[in-house]
């Protein structure tokens, strides 16, 4: 099961997107299903596998799902208490199977395939047939048959017996991996005094230290704001206006959302951006015109695993209000556009993304990106004096840049 520990970590369920950064009360406090899984987590680092199986239970009684049967089956592998590792992932595949991805699937078939293999079937006959089976210090579910086969791993184990009106019995057995006709018979003596346990409480020898098992942790969640200043470089310009500069302008934007996992995010963004491009042409020196864009837009938020540096990319889109206004285009020597530059405004839809690198300094997030913006023009537009709309582009609005961001994460 060693390959297999990286597919039974856990998934918590993706959270509803949330649009502000207060939190509620409500929201502030941790749930128990997820506080019990965090103390869980802590345990089996510590190697303390008995404490965080008792974790995984709570949780598994807060939330009813295959994740904290994982975990179970991970801390019960670690004490070589295969039996109860298969258990809980049979359990998992039995009862929330709907909760399971295909990979979950078949890696927890896979090992519950490679753990029976470990298994030895141990005969064991009692005398009276209602003695108590003690395994390992632990009694066994009442039966009423005197003969019982046990699953058990390799090892050695202490097998014992008490009864009411006898004197207890125990012995040491050693099983094999595969070994199937292994058995134990155990036959109480009647003992006129009340019966009481002459065994001392078994202590199993400490097994070898399993290897490291693969790290488990918790997604990341919760609410993020991000601010960032914008370099804007178009490459679309008014169809009138000749010899247009290569120029930049400024952007400034907040980004508002919250993170459901560990790749992905949902966030509202607002932005402004002022770009000012002049012209070319010798004889219109001070000819200018500038764009100026409010955009209101919804993204969708990817990132890496990693917890200091982290890739980030997001794409989204929604609707920018755009303002074009004309300096200098009329001198003595004419127009500059002939009459077709005018002020203009209107309404687009566009699309955004962005591709870079993110530092996290435990919540604080500091990052840079290249972006691009693709947008509808035919909303930037006036009327001439037949009242007709006229439009100032002739093609689609592209815009290219970098940002610098800086924000701070709640999860």
């Amino acid at each position: 099961m060693g390959r297999s520990h990286g597919r039974l970590t856990l998934a918590l369920c993706a959270a509803t997107l949330g649009l502000t950064v207060q939190l509620s009360p409500a929201l502030a406090q941790v749930e128990p299903y997820r506080q019990h899984m965090e103390n869980g987590i802590k345990l089996f680092q510590d190697r303390n596998y008995r404490a965080a199986v008792v974790e995984f239970e709570a949780a598994y009684k807060e939330k009813p799902k295959a994740s904290p049967l994982f975990n179970i089956a991970l801390a019960e592998k670690a004490l070589f208490n295969y039996p109860r590792a298969i258990a809980a992932l049979e359990r998992a595949l039995a009862q929330h199977r709907d909760t399971m991805d295909e990979g979950d699937e078949k890696t927890a078939r896979s090992a519950i395939e490679e753990m029976r293999a470990l298994l030895a079937h141990l005969t064991i006959e009692l005398s009276p047939q209602t003695a108590t089976l003690i395994i390992d210090g632990e009694e066994q579910p009442p039966s009423s048959s005197g003969t019982r086969v046990v699953e058990l791993g390799p090892g050695v184990h202490r097998i014992g017996a008490r009864a009411e009106g006898h004197a207890s019995a125990d012995e040491s057995v050693t099983v094999v991996s595969g070994e199937r006709d292994k058995k134990v018979k155990l036959t109480l003596v009647p003992d006129r005094a009340p019966a009481t346990p002459t065994a001392q409480p078994f202590t199993p020898p400490l097994p070898p230290p399993p290897p490291k098992p693969m790290p488990l942790s918790l997604p990341p969640q919760g609410y993020y704001v991000i601010g960032a200043a914008s370099l804007l470089w178009p490459l679309s310009h008014p169809r009138a206006f000749p010899a247009p500069e290569a120029n930049s302008g400024g952007a400034g934007s907040i980004r508002v959302g919250y993170r459901v996992n560990t790749p992905a995010a949902f966030d509202v963004m607002l932005q402004y951006a002022n770009i000012a491009t002049g012209s070319d042409d010798p004889a219109y020196p001070n000819a200018s015109y500038t764009l100026g864009s409010t955009r209101l837009g919804l993204n969708v938020r990817l990132m890496t695993p990693g917890q200091t540096w982290r890739f980030v990319g997001s794409i989204g889109g929604g609707l920018t209000y755009d303002s074009v206004k004309f300096d200098s285009i009329k001198t003595s020597m004419g127009d500059i556009c002939n009459g077709l530059c005018q002020k203009a405004a209107g309404v687009n839809a566009f699309v955004f993304s962005e591709v870079g690198v993110e530092l996290d300094l435990g919540g604080v997030l500091l990052g840079f990106s290249l972006d691009s913006y693709f947008q509808s023009s035919r909303g930037i537009s006036y009327k001439n004096t037949d009242q007709d709309d006229v439009t100032l582009y002739s093609a689609v609005l592209l815009q290219l840049g970098g940002s610098l961001h800086a924000g701070y994460a709640f999860w």
